[in-house]
């Protein structure tokens, strides 16, 4: 788990990346690619859980069309990220857009069991 991390304060779609701005006054960055392949689902998360269902998932992930999402507050806590084609019912923490932007492993190195990890 992530020590204290700053309250995000704004989110930016740029044409292929998400721009995360937080109160500490750092920004990052997170690939759209990066972002649909860490999504939290139920019928994501287990493809990640080896490599090679990883690399499958991560083959079906390129093959979908270049698009930047929409993005949809979730409470105080997260935001849910809506794409055209794929898997759109990930709820991302903030916690977990900011391991993943600065490159951590956003299920802690777990494999993904029954709704938790």
């Amino acid at each position: 788990m992530v020590s204290k991390i700053p309250a995000l304060k704004e989110v930016e779609r740029k044409k292929k990346k998400l721009i995360l701005r937080y109160t500490d006054s750092k920004e990052y960055e997170i690939s759209y690619h990066k972002l649909r392949v860490a999504c939290p689902c139920a019928s994501c998360s287990p493809k990640r859980d080896d490599k090679e269902t990883l690399e499958e998932f991560k083959k079906l992930i390129e093959s979908f069309k270049f698009e930047k999402p929409s993005v949809t507050p979730v409470g105080n806590y997260a935001l849910s990220f809506s794409w055209s084609k794929g898997c759109s019912n990930g709820i991302y923490t903030f916690e977990r857009l900011y391991k993943l932007a600065n490159g951590q492993d956003p299920d802690d190195g777990k494999p993904y069991t029954h709704g938790v990890w």
